[in-house]
């Protein structure tokens, strides 16, 4: 009988080769598992965007790591503890934030949909559109195609003639950008 968590036939030969720099051999264990990974975050996220991100930066933290981890042991597990990490991580930040650009994306499209009651929040976008003005075009087009236009990823991905993985890679830069641009025009003159 298999064992569930078990280091598969082959993958002790990968992390190895991996660990010396063949980038294949970590492309072939990202293939084996990356499935496996995604249903996990998505488990624990319950959206499908945020799951692919953490999977992405699972990888990312996974391959950057990969020097330290023993290859006798079992990677998928490893790769799990990583993944459900990283879950917690987009979790907190989620509570943290302050301002989201989904939640004023209404007042983004139209502001004469906003009602009186809405004033702090048309302030807010207000500075949403300052804070989008410096991001680079690339950035702008593909926040407005995604919160604007309400284009999901793969409508993006084809009207720009890109992989879904760029759009998705430049979506979370522009929301990361966009939150460092807002960080920035939210902090008190001093």
């Amino acid at each position: 009988m298999k064992k569930e968590y078990g280091t598969a036939e082959g993958d002790l030969t990968l992390i190895v080769r991996a660990q010396r720099g063949d980038h294949s051999a970590f492309e072939e264990i990202t293939v084996r598992y990356r499935t496996r990974l995604f249903q996990q975050a998505y488990r624990k996220l319950k959206n499908v965007e945020d799951a692919a991100d953490v999977v992405q930066n699972t990888l990312l933290k996974a391959f950057q790591a990969l020097t330290t981890f023993c290859p006798e042991r079992p990677i998928l597990p490893w790769l799990q503890r990583i993944c459900s990490n990283c879950c917690i991580d987009l979790i907190r930040e989620r509570k943290h934030r302050t301002l989201n650009i989904e939640d004023h994306a209404y007042c983004i499209a139209d502001e004469s949909t906003c009602t009186l009651s809405r004033t702090i929040e048309v302030v807010e976008s207000d500075e949403i559109k300052v804070a989008m003005e410096r991001l680079p075009l690339r950035y702008r087009r593909i926040l407005s195609m995604r919160h604007m236009e309400d284009l999901d990823v793969n409508e993006i991905a084809d009207r720009l003639n890109k992989p879904e993985g760029t759009v998705k890679s430049w979506l979370f830069r522009a929301r990361s950008m966009l939150k460092k641009e807002l960080g920035l025009s939210l902090k008190p003159a001093v």
